[in-house]
């Protein structure tokens, strides 16, 4: 008898941890482009350790994601874009994501004029 109740508590331990709320392990970024020419999008921590994420084409969306350690930026996250038909990139940024946010990037034709949130 003892031993069934140990299994029984085991169990509803298991199932309660299982059951859960699973915190999210990546963040997901949307990008909107209003630029007339596809643009490569970089990540940065500062200005430093560049990742690239994706292309996102002209006047199209992109998704893309980062695992939640890649927020651990003192300095702040940093978006770089290059646009395919420029010879030039510039930055949007530093953003301060956290577990459980999401970002956004909104990419316009002209370069002083793209910005990027947390949400």
């Amino acid at each position: 008898m003892k031993g069934l109740l140990a299994v029984a508590a085991a169990v509803s331990v298991g199932c309660a941890r299982a059951g859960g709320v699973m915190e999210p392990q990546v963040i997901p970024i949307s990008a909107v482009s209003h630029h007339r020419s596809a643009v490569d999008v970089y990540l940065l921590c500062g200005n430093h350790d560049a990742e690239w994420l994706g292309l996102v084409g002209a006047n199209d969306l992109g998704l893309f994601a980062i695992p939640v350690v890649r927020t651990r930026c003192v300095e702040g996250l940093n978006f770089f874009l290059v646009p395919r038909n420029g010879k030039r990139g510039y930055w949007v940024g530093p953003l301060f994501p956290q577990r459980g946010w999401s970002m956004g990037l909104t990419i316009e034709k002209y370069a002083g004029l793209s910005t990027a949130r947390v949400r």
